[in-house]
């Protein structure tokens, strides 16, 4: 094994980072945490690029009920009715289904061929539909597309996956965190970013613009995927390929992997409380910017603006709930972990509840709830990945593990999104918001649940000693937490 003096930072016996130093871009550790959330950053922000684009996009497809460009010279003149609605809720329902089979499949995929060349192959894959999105014509063709571009969702697995191989157990829940909330931040940027793209190629008439403007997204993907193989480890000791040429790692079955986590039930559980709070974000970004256009009133800039603040609480709220995690693992053991999961899970259902309520007039209030709504759902989402990868390595199942419970995210999205879809013709369209918002609070209630005898869960102590991996040596935790600097 290698001598732990060799890395930038300090490192357990697994050669497991035990600090994060946020400056530090030295491989294998930082260069991977860097590479890590900065592609799931441009995924997220391709993902959703047509989100803020909606009301040009509508307008462009002929989805008006009452014309085209010919009849009118502004987008908030069209009327959006049923026909037009059912179009787009489709396309934003397919966007986030589109994702499910992929975080399926990656985690068993990342097993065997490592998180590099994963994640590398899909941004790549992926920038290709969205550099084909301003081709489409029509409602059917918007939403097949969306499928296509949702299958870049999935490099969150790989990202999570990544941080987790990569750092060890008293910061992990930070790394993780971290990394996937700076990705998630893509959510938001993307309805500022969009906007402003879409400004750059306004000279040629909105119809050509915001064509041009998905190219911008689908570039700049394909040439980090490209930076990102060539210069990045999979984990401490190299790269997959050079680690199986030397015989110094053996090639994984990735599905006989798999099935040890699908036939656990306590994943699955994971896998409907993710679509609680991560399945909420996705939702978010595809409604948020037309509802504050549509029902507040805004411009087509300020809207995205407005949704924006949503996505950008990624900046701290998701580490703050990988922080909190493990602090409350210091105090508490790993039952600690648990109930700061189940506080933010049902904070967040709270806030949704309280930001349907506000009505047109009161745009304050609803930013201002809004914001601590968003700050639960990626607290909620930190804390959740604080505990997937204990599951993950006492299952032997990490990326399986992973990925199923990430796909729960986009599942619980294509739930909310069939809620939102099926309350588009109702007179107060804060409803949707009011009944996502009970949902949620029903999947708080089920952490108390998710119990394993080696940790413990919320109502229930540990009464196991976890059994030692055969092929780990002992790992040494410093007792420290979170050990981030700069």
């Amino acid at each position: 094994m290698s001598s732990p003096s060799k890395y930038a930072v300090q490192v357990d016996k697994e050669n497991k980072a035990t600090e994060i130093k946020l400056l530090n871009f030295s491989r294998p550790h930082m260069r991977a945490f860097h590479y890590a959330w900065l592609s799931f950053f441009l995924a997220f922000t391709g993902w959703f690029a047509l989100a803020p684009l909606t009301p040009i996009v509508r307008v462009s497809l002929g989805l008006c009920e009452n014309g085209d460009w010919n009849d009118f010279s502004s987008p908030r003149e069209c009327i959006c009715g049923a026909r037009c609605k059912e179009a787009i809720g489709n396309a934003n329902t397919v966007s986030v289904a589109g994702t499910i089979g992929m975080r399926l499949l990656v985690g068993a995929w990342a097993e065997t061929y490592g998180p590099r060349f994963s994640q590398a192959f899909m941004v790549m894959l992926f920038s290709i539909p969205l550099a084909l999105a301003g081709a489409v014509s029509n409602g059917a063709s918007l939403a097949a597309v969306r499928f296509f571009i949702g299958g870049m969702g999935a490099t969150f697995v790989i990202t999570q996956f990544w941080t987790s191989v990569m750092f060890s157990k008293n910061v992990v829940g930070t790394a993780n965190a971290t990394s996937a909330g700076w990705g998630n931040l893509g959510g938001g940027f993307t309805q500022v970013f969009m906007p402003w793209v879409l400004s750059w190629f306004i000279v040629f008439g909105f119809d050509l613009a915001w064509r041009l403007a998905v190219l911008v997204p689908a570039v700049l993907l394909f040439f980090v995927g490209i930076a990102l193989y060539l210069t990045s480890d999979d984990v401490p000791e190299g790269t997959y390929k050079a680690l199986y040429a030397s015989g110094e790692r053996k090639k994984q079955n990735g599905w006989k992997v798999f099935l040890a986590a699908a036939i656990d039930p306590r994943v699955w559980l994971l896998f409907i409380v993710y679509g609680g709070c991560f399945g909420t974000e996705l939702t978010m970004n595809n409604v948020l910017a037309s509802y504050f256009f549509d029902y507040f009133g805004l411009s087509l800039q300020t809207a995205g603006l407005a949704a924006s603040l949503f996505g950008l609480m990624n900046l701290f709220a998701r580490s703050l709930g990988g922080i909190a995690s493990d602090l409350a693992n210091k105090h508490f053991s790993h039952r600690g972990r648990h109930w700061v999961f189940f506080a933010v899970q049902l904070g967040e259902g709270c806030m949704l509840v309280l930001f349907s309520r506000f009505k047109s007039d009161n745009f304050t209030g609803a930013i201002i709830t809004l914001i601590a709504f968003s700050t639960m759902v990626q607290m909620a989402e930190g804390a959740q990945y604080a505990v997937v990868p204990y599951v993950g390595k006492h299952l032997k199942a990490l990326g399986p593990v992973s990925g199923i419970v990430g796909a729960g995210g986009n599942f619980g999205a294509v739930m909310w999104s069939l809620i939102y879809k099926g309350y588009a013709s109702h007179p107060d369209p804060r409803q949707p918001f009011l009944v996502h918002g009970i949902c949620v609070v029903g999947t708080a209630l089920l952490i108390p649940f998710i119990h394993y005898p080696e940790f413990g869960s919320m109502f229930l102590p540990q009464t196991k000693e976890e059994e030692a991996q055969p092929d780990e040596g002992p790992t040494v935790i410093k007792p420290a937490i979170a050990q981030v600097s700069v």
